[in-house]
């Protein structure tokens, strides 16, 4: 990789900001004191024995790529996995800063790049001023929502840096021109204050350090060095730098080495190897809740409590305002309408109730009474139905008295 480019323009009109000034309400967060070496529960024979595996390891690797595959030493960097008993409740998208005795980044082979506010061009000059030539790249807020926009250029600008710090006001807004990115990468921007007076010292300090990422799962790691640029004994040096942060600087998590169930030591392409591990009888005990812990959840469960009260308040205002709206001018709304129909429905129930209760007595009065004999009645019916209909005596004369005809058959014979 190209040696870090430096910036060639000068102004002689360009002035180190003003010094960072903070009110004197704004508290900075307590910390809890770091704990001694030699009170961590860690074998140092063990951490040296395994960095010395693992340095032999890929030197046989790049011996074998070198025999093999003709592509040369290719970095390989070194990193301390830990596991926790508890994991952090939340994700903390800003890393935690561990200060190491030999940087894991050399900024002269590996790009750095820095977010400032705009103009660009102002910071630019400060840095040749200041002779700051360990940044690679200064890029603006306005160029990176410009000329960064597709997905395509933010994928080149991460291919492009190894470290990535911001300026502190400006955190925010380069976060949302970036997106989910960088996170994924490990790559999230280190916020500096660039309105410090010692602003060489700052970066420098930024760029020195190592990070730690912390996420909502049980295994963290942190990069202590890579084999290219560091050998065994400095490695052991940055471990024993890192040990105790791990145990006190984990954000919404017990802060108590108590919680790490597990320290593995591991390059890119070797396999973990042990350092420590808690053992079986306090691997599985609850880990004891810390003050801010506590202080977290009493907040917690207040703001749910509020919540339900406020909820409840706005049901009663609800139900409220709707009978105010049912009543009318006379005083007889919806509801007293819903009343009259439930009291007639209860006097209709309780009519049904009675019938039923009467229907068997009804029955029973019934069945004593004579059945009238129906086929009799209707044989009666049938012939008066038949009878012929009485004749009167004129009109039975006046039929004897008429000459009978004679058949059809006697005028044939004659």
């Amino acid at each position: 990789m190209s040696a870090i480019a430096t910036v060639t323009s000068t102004s002689s009109g360009a002035q180190a900001p003003p010094p960072l000034w903070k009110p004197a309400s704004v508290a900075p967060r307590t910390l809890p004191a770091l704990p001694a070496l030699d009170d961590l529960p860690v074998s140092q024979t063990q951490c040296d024995k395994a960095l010395n595996a693992l340095v032999k390891h890929v030197d046989k690797v790049q011996k074998k790529r070198d025999d093999d595959d003709l592509l040369g030493e290719q970095d390989e960097k070194v990193f301390l996995v830990v596991g926790l008993k508890q994991a952090p409740k939340r994700d903390v998208h800003k890393p935690i800063r561990i200060a190491v005795p030999h940087p894991v980044l050399n900024p002269r082979v590996q790009p750095v790049t820095l977010f400032v506010k705009d103009p660009q061009r102002v910071y630019k000059n400060l840095l040749d001023e200041l002779k700051i030539g360990f940044i690679t790249r200064v890029v603006g807020l306005d160029k990176l929502r410009t000329k960064h926009k597709t997905f395509e250029a933010k994928r080149q600008l991460l291919k492009e840096g190894e470290l990535f710090l911001v300026d502190d006001r400006v955190t925010v807004e380069v976060g949302k021109c970036l997106g989910k990115m960088w996170r994924d990468a490990k790559k999230q921007p280190i916020p500096v204050a660039l309105q410090r007076k010692d602003l060489k010292a700052e970066l420098e300090r930024a760029v020195a350090s190592t990070y730690l990422n912390v996420t909502t799962g049980t295994s963290l790691s942190v990069k202590i060095g890579s084999t290219s640029q560091h050998s065994a004994a400095e490695l052991g040096a940055n471990l024993r730098a890192v040990l105790p942060y791990i145990a006190t600087r984990i954000p919404a998590a017990p802060s108590t080495f108590a919680n790490v169930q597990s320290l593995h030591l591991k390059s890119s392409t070797s396999v973990s190897l042990p350092i420590y591990n808690a053992s079986l009888s306090t691997r599985f005990d609850a880990v004891p809740e810390t003050a801010e812990a506590a202080d977290e959840r009493k907040k917690a469960e207040d703001k749910k409590a509020d919540e339900k009260r406020k909820r409840d308040e706005r049901d009663a205002a609800k139900e409220k305002r709707r009978l105010e709206r049912a009543v009318t001018k006379e005083g007889k709304g919806r509801a007293e309408k819903r009343e009259r129909e439930e009291d007639v429905e209860e006097e209709a129930a309780a009519a049904v109730a009675e019938e039923e209760a009467a229907a068997p007595a009804a029955a029973a009065v019934v069945d004593e009474a004579p059945k009238p004999k129906a086929k009799k009645a209707k044989k009666e019916a049938k012939a008066a139905a038949e009878a012929p209909a009485p004749v009167s005596p004129a009109a039975a004369d006046k039929k004897a008295s008429r000459p009978k005809k004679a058949s059809s058959s006697k005028k044939v014979k004659a």
